[in-house]
């Protein structure tokens, strides 16, 4: 079922299914930040909860035991509960049932909040371990921007400017050529020219990440996206060559290495995985901003 909150700037619209954005726009006109395929059926992963990547062969262990967990975990199969709705805010929620727990040996509260504030979009994952026993996981998501953004602009008119320089050694994985970002990213290492090139063979990822805020602009009319990513430890880049979006992935813990290691396979060898302690609450979130202000076009 569908959601919408807004405030005084822009409107947002989100399913219970999967907590998927669907709409994200100014008031005064219709254009719509996020993308959206035509086929209803052809749908994305906007949350992954308990697993952001993969294990190998889809299994792990926790103490000694094996459990299967598909690539990205359950909750992009899940319908939410909401469990707070006000004008500008709304809160789903997805609590363990016997299904999980035969894949994911916690009991858990898993909560994702949309709030509207300003001209943007904060989401947090508010992961409550209801166990008595220390919770592993990770968190993150599959947000698809538009882009181009509502006007007859290309890909490739688009580019991301980082708050930092970030390098390409840090390029955690690539599953195309990392000599083709390396191509794309500007000596200063503050920029990087979108190209379908560099996303052949699918998504590449920083870690560690040195900017806590990354824009997408438009070089031609300053259309796009300023991302504040949060304590985010990998920022992961995504898209299908010809296709018109963008993912922007703030990851919260680990994802999987290319290709697989032995570490992949253990929770607790997992690097980086978030750690929640019984009765503790982690709470992860990114804030997206949407602009539309004409700027001069820039090289």
């Amino acid at each position: 079922m569908k959601h919408t909150i807004r405030n005084e700037a822009v409107s947002f619209v989100s399913d219970s299914f999967n907590v998927e954005p669907w709409d994200l726009h100014f008031n005064e006109e219709s254009v719509n930040y996020f993308w959206r395929p035509q086929e209803v059926k052809k749908l994305g992963t906007a949350v992954c909860f308990p697993l952001m990547g993969t294990v190998p062969g889809g299994k792990y262990k926790f103490d000694g035991k094996e459990y299967s967990l598909g690539m990205h975990g359950f909750a992009q199969d899940r319908e939410f509960a909401v469990a707070e709705k006000i004008e500008d805010r709304i809160v789903y929620e997805l609590n363990d049932d016997k299904d999980s727990y035969t894949r994911f040996p916690w009991h858990f509260n898993f909560r994702l909040a949309y709030t509207i504030r300003g001209a943007g979009l904060k989401t947090e994952y508010l992961i409550k371990n209801r166990d008595e026993k220390e919770m592993y996981c990770t968190v993150g998501g599959h947000p698809r921007y538009a882009c181009p953004v509502g006007d007859g602009s290309r890909f490739e008119d688009y580019f991301f400017e980082f708050e930092n320089s970030e390098r390409i050694e840090n390029i955690y994985k690539s599953y195309g050529p990392v000599e083709e970002i390396a191509k794309c990213l500007s000596p200063d290492g503050k920029k990087i020219h979108l190209d379908y090139r560099m996303f052949t063979k699918g998504c590449f990822c920083f870690h560690p990440i040195n900017s806590r805020s990354v824009v997408l602009k438009n070089k031609k009319n300053g259309r796009g996206l300023n991302i504040n990513i949060g304590d985010a430890s990998h920022l992961q880049f995504w898209t299908e060559p010809g296709a018109p979006f963008i993912c922007i992935e703030p990851i919260y813990g680990s994802t999987s290495h290319l290709p697989l290691l032995p570490e992949d396979a253990d929770w607790k060898e997992r690097p980086g995985t978030l750690r929640v302690k019984p009765g503790e609450t982690k709470i992860c979130s990114f804030y997206t901003e949407i602009t539309k202000e004409n700027v001069k076009e820039q090289k």
